[in-house]
């Protein structure tokens, strides 16, 4: 056998990652794990730790190789303005790959434009403006984030902006993608991510320019289902 142990990820509540992370409660969970507030045992620091809990992750090396990436590229920028990666490692009881990151009060923007609607233009300018910060310090250490949305933008309690999820991040000259491949979120990306061209820091710029068009009126320029919405960005 593999030796895993059968767990529910929403069934970490009271237990211990890697022996030094004791977990409080669920933040979110999806199709391949959870999200958690916790907080170390040695130190007292509060977390938010990411678990990837589906499947065989032995066989999975795709999704293990994801994760990884995700945690060297948010770990390889230096700005306040990108969600800090503090540990990652394998949990020695559940085989489960984890990542902690620094944990933040507020909220997404996606859930502040639900809750307020179209932003001020003040407010959109600093949200974008700070989005923008974050992506260029990224830049300069050759990362793209190829899926900047108001989801992946957490704004804390004292108006300050951080980039999230670098999930599917790359390096400037890495060609971990292959060819035809199409990643990133319908409405916010470039033409070259649809074509499954090659793409570099403009991708992102790009998609810094559908966030800010979000903010003011609330909508996506771009709109209709996928489909739709790739002819437009493509041959619009």
């Amino acid at each position: 056998t593999s030796g895993r142990v059968s767990v529910d990820a929403k069934n970490l509540v009271g237990t211990k990652i890697d022996g030094k992370y004791e977990v409080s409660r669920v933040i979110g969970a999806g199709g391949m794990g959870a999200v958690y507030e916790a907080h170390h045992v040695g130190t007292g620091r509060r977390v938010a730790i990411k678990v990837i809990s589906t499947g065989d992750l032995s066989k999975d090396e795709q999704l293990v190789g994801r994760f990884q990436r995700e945690a060297r590229a948010a770990g390889a920028v230096d700005t306040q303005h990108i969600c800090q990666v503090l540990d990652t490692g394998t949990d020695p009881t559940t085989h489960w790959p984890f990542m902690v990151m620094e944990f933040m009060h507020g909220e997404d923007v996606q859930q502040l434009l639900r809750r307020v609607g179209p932003t001020h233009p003040d407010l959109a300018l600093r949200i974008a403006a700070q989005a923008c910060v974050g992506l260029s310090k990224a830049h300069e250490a050759g990362v793209v984030h190829r899926d900047i949305k108001p989801a992946n933008l957490m704004v804390d309690r004292d108006g300050r902006l951080k980039v999230t999820d670098f999930g599917i991040a790359r390096t400037e000259s890495s060609q971990v993608t292959r060819a035809n491949t199409v990643i990133g979120s319908p409405g916010y990306m470039a033409p070259e991510q649809y074509t499954g061209a090659a793409v570099d820091r403009r991708v992102d710029i790009f998609a810094a320019g559908v966030l800010l068009y979000k903010l003011l009126s609330g909508v996506t320029p771009f709109t209709g289902s996928d489909e739709a919405i790739m002819y437009q960005i493509v041959y619009g």
